[in-house]
C-alpha cells in the first residue's frame, strides 16, 4: 500500500515536471564526508563532488540509507522473498554483514550511542505482532517493542532525540491518517505531538523525512495535512506537545521537514505548483526558496549536510528522470551529484561525515 502511494506521487510529481549563508550566531558541527543512496533497489557510497561510486551489496535487493553516529558504519537491509534482514557494511562498500539471519525486521534508525538500532516489523508480519522494535546494534539481538500498529495500519519510526531519551515515530491507521507521538525507548510515557486534525504526510519512498527533532531534543518540527484547511503546512511542537505552530504559511505548504544539525534552519519540500526545497528558521522567519522550477524541474526531499551548509535533495525533471543534486542552503552552488538514476521511484539517502577519498 505505501509503495502504491509514493510511486502515486512519483507520477504527479512526473506530470507536473512535464507540463545562503548561516545566520550571524549560529555554528556549524560534523565533517561534509561520504553520501550513502539508493537507486533501483541497489545501494551506493559517494563523494560530495560525485568521485568514488561503491556498490554496497547484491543488485536490486539492498537497501541502505542510515549512518552510523561516527559514520564509522552504514545500516542496509537486504530484502527477498522471505523478508528483510538487517546488516551493516563500510563505507568504501566493503564488509556487508547480515546481523541476525533470523530476524524478520527492518532497521532504519541508530540511537545516538550507537548502541541501538529502530526497526520496523515488515508488512506481512502477524498483526498481533505489528510495530515498531528496538535491537542491539551489535547482533540485533535483545528485542525489545516500542509500539503497537492498529489493524491495518502502520508504524514509521523517525528516530531517536539526539539525546537519546525517546524515539519519535508516527501511526498510521487504515484510512491512511498519521498521528505523531514520541514515547521512551521501551515503548512507556506515550506523548501525542499531532492533534487529531493534523495528518502527517508519509512519501513512502523516504521513511525519515516526514518529521525531525530539533538538535537540543526539545522541539519537533513535522509536516502535515491540515484536515480543516484542505492544506498541507510545517509545524513545530515542543517535546512534551504543547506550544504546536503552523511556521509555513498555506501557499507554500510541506511534504517533508528536516531540521539542520546545528538547529538554525528546518529543510522541506513545498506542496504547491511544483514541489521545490525550500529552508525557514524554526520561528516562522526566514523562509526562503532553496530551489527554482527551471524547465519544470521538481526538486524535493532535502536533507543536511553535517555542518549543516549544504542541502541534497532529489531532482525530478520533465521526463520524470530522477537525480541527486545538492546545493547551498541560498541556492549557490547548484551541482548534480549523479546522473539519472531512475525514472520510477525517488531516491533515499544520507550525508555522513566518513571522509571522503
Amino acid at each position: 500500500m505505501r509503495k502504491l502511494i509514493a510511486l502515486g506521487l512519483v507520477a504527479s510529481l512526473a506530470a507536473l515536471a512535464a507540463f545562503s549563508t548561516l545566520p550571524a550566531g549560529a555554528t556549524v558541527s560534523g565533517t561534509n564526508g561520504k553520501i550513502v543512496f539508493v537507486a533501483q533497489e541497489t545501494s551506493f557510497t559517494i563523494d560530495p563532488d560525485g568521485s568514488d561510486l561503491n556498490q554496497i551489496g547484491p543488485v536490486g535487493s539492498t537497501f541502505c540509507t542510515t549512518w552510523s553516529p561516527d559514520s564509522s558504519k552504514v545500516l542496509c537491509n537486504l530484502f527477498s522473498e522471505e523478508g528483510g534482514q538487517p546488516a551493516t557494511a563500510n563505507p568504501d562498500g566493503s564488509g556487508l554483514t547480515l546481523l541476525n539471519p533470523s530476524l524478520p525486521l527492518a532497521c532504519l534508525n541508530w540511537s545516538p550511542d550507537g548502541t541501538r538500532l529502530l526497526c520496523t516489523s515488515p508488512e506481512e508480519a502477524n498483526p498481533a505482532e505489528a510495530g515498531l522494535y528496538t535491537v542491539r546494534s551489535s547482533d540485533a539481538g535483545d528485542l525489545v517493542r516500542v509500539s503497537a500498529t492498529p489493524p491495518g495500519g502502520f508504524d514509521n519510526g523517525y528516530g531517536y532525540s539526539p539525546d537519546g531519551s525517546r524515539i519519535l515515530y508516527a501511526q498510521f491507521d487504515s484510512n491512511d491518517h498519521g498521528t505523531l507521538f514520541s514515547v521512551m525507548p521501551d515503548g512507556s510515557d506515550p506523548v501525542q505531538l499531532s492533534p487529531p486534525a493534523l495528518s502527517v504526510i508519509d512519501l513512502g519512498f523516504f521513511d525519515r523525512v516526514g518529521a525531525d527533532w530539533a538538535p537540543d531534543s526539545s522541539r519537533v518540527a513535522f509536516a502535515a495535512f491540515d484536515q480543516s484547511s484542505r492544506r498541507t503546512g510545517l509545524f513545530v511542537v515542543n517535546a512534551d506537545g504543547s506550544g504546536l505552530r503552523q511556521i509555513t504559511p498555506s501557499r507554500v505548504g510541506a511534504l517533508s521537514a528536516q531540521w539542520s544539525p546545528n538547529g538554525a534552519l528546518i529543510a522541506f519540500t513545498s506542496c504547491c505548483g511544483l514541489p521545490q526545497t525550500w529552508v525557514v528558521h524554526p520561528d516562522g522567519t526566514g523562509l526562503r526558496r532553496v530551489t527554482t522550477p527551471v524547465d519544470r524541474a521538481v526538486f524535493l526531499t532535502p536533507v543536511w549536510s553535517p555542518d549543516s551548509t549544504k542541502l541534497l535533495f532529489n531532482r525530478v525533471d520533465r521526463n520524470g528522470q530522477i537525480s541527486l543534486w545538492t546545493a547551498n542552503t541560498d541556492g549557490s552552488e547548484l551541482s548534480r551529484l549523479t546522473d539519472p538514476l531512475s525514472s520510477a521511484f525517488p531516491s533515499s539517502y544520507a550525508w555522513g561525515s566518513a571522509p571522503a577519498d
